[in-house]
C-alpha cells in the first residue's frame, strides 16, 4: 500500500457517498461491509491524510513585523483545513474500528460479515450481520436489524465531505 493522494481519499469519500445514497434494507448486509471497509482504511491511515493539509505559505513582512496579505489567506486557509481534518476524523472515528461498537476488527484487519455487530434493539441480542443473514425465517429480527444498518449508514449523509482538502 503506497502513499495515499489526495485524488484517493476523494474517490473513497465518494465511495462513501455512493454507498449512503443507495443502501438499502435488500443490500444492507453487503452495503455495510464495504462502508466499514472504507472507513477503517481512512482511519488507519490517518496521519497520511493529515500530510495532505495545505502548507503556510508567503513570507513576513519587513516592515512592522506584519504578515503579507499571501501569509494571513495562507494561514488563514491551513485553519479552515485542520478544523475540517478534525470534523472528518471525528465522522471517521465515530464510524470506525471499535472493540465494543458495530465495527469490531483490529488495525489493519480485513471487515467481514462475522466481525460487524448490530442489534441490542427492541429486545434482539446483538448478532453479527453473518449471523442476521443466516436467520431468515425471523422477519421480525430481520427487519429491525435491517433498519438499524441502513439508519446507521444515513446517518452520515452529511458528514463526509473534502471540502478542506482544497
Amino acid at each position: 500500500m503506497g502513499k495515499l493522494s489526495k485524488n484517493e481519499l476523494v474517490a473513497q469519500v465518494m465511495n462513501l457517498r455512493s454507498i449512503i445514497e443507495h443502501i438499502n434494507s435488500e443490500n444492507c448486509c453487503d452495503e455495510i461491509v464495504k462502508f466499514f471497509t472504507i472507513t477503517s482504511s481512512i482511519q488507519d491511515r490517518a496521519q497520511e491524510i493529515e500530510e495532505l493539509l495545505p502548507a503556510v505559505e508567503g513570507k513576513m513582512c519587513k516592515f512592522f513585523g506584519w504578515k503579507s496579505d499571501l501569509r494571513k489567506k495562507s494561514e488563514t486557509r491551513r485553519f479552515e483545513a485542520e478544523k475540517g481534518f478534525k470534523n472528518f476524523m471525528y465522522e471517521i472515528n465515530k464510524a470506525g474500528r471499535n472493540p465494543y461498537g458495530y465495527n469490531r476488527t483490529e488495525l489493519g484487519e480485513p471487515i467481514t460479515k462475522d466481525k460487524l455487530f448490530f442489534g441490542d434493539r427492541s429486545g434482539i441480542n446483538t448478532i453479527t450481520v453473518k449471523k442476521l443473514e443466516e436467520c431468515k425465517k425471523d422477519l421480525y429480527v430481520q427487519e429491525i436489524v435491517r433498519f438499524q444498518i441502513v439508519d446507521f449508514v444515513k446517518s452520515y449523509k452529511a458528514s463526509f465531505n473534502t471540502d478542506w482538502l482544497q
